[in-house]
């Protein structure tokens, strides 16, 4: 089909509309297919704990903590750094595959040092990477070793 000008368009926008033509016609342009939606995370059936995918790699998840240390303030950058030497174990893969509890996390920023406001920012970090049970319970571990 060949489009003709009409009345109402100018002449540079008939010029490109003939070469866009031309080039479907031609297969010379290539129709891109939309992205499929991205599925929505697994969110946790329980509501006391962070949102979590039972299938996440605990190792990534550790490494993005890490990562992540370097990008938030104090004193959420020292905290997210205890988990430098947290390694995956089969014996705790149960807590690997969950996310923290709420409590767990307040009793990190408690023992951490945390305001309230400090520890409502923590809960959003702990949400990003997602914390683990797991991670949580090193973290408690490595603050009262810290303490004593």
């Amino acid at each position: 089909m060949l489009s003709l000008p009409d009345a109402y368009g100018s002449h540079e926008l008939f010029i490109w509309i003939t070469h866009i033509e031309q080039l479907i016609c031609s297969n010379m342009l290539e129709v891109s297919q939309p992205e499929p939606p991205r599925p929505e995370p697994a969110r946790s059936a329980d509501p006391d704990r962070v949102p979590f995918s039972p299938a996440a790699d605990f190792a990534f998840l550790t490494r993005r903590a890490l990562i992540l240390a370097d990008d938030v303030a104090p004193p959420y950058n020292a905290v997210l750094r205890l988990l430098k030497d947290c390694e995956p174990f089969a014996d705790f893969a149960d807590k690997q595959r969950r996310g923290a509890s709420y409590k767990q996390l307040a009793a990190v920023a408690h023992q951490a040092g945390m305001t309230k406001t400090e520890r409502i920012g923590w809960y959003k970090i702990a949400e990003s990477v997602p914390i683990s049970d797991r991670h949580a319970g090193h973290l408690l571990g490595r603050l009262k070793r810290r303490a004593a």
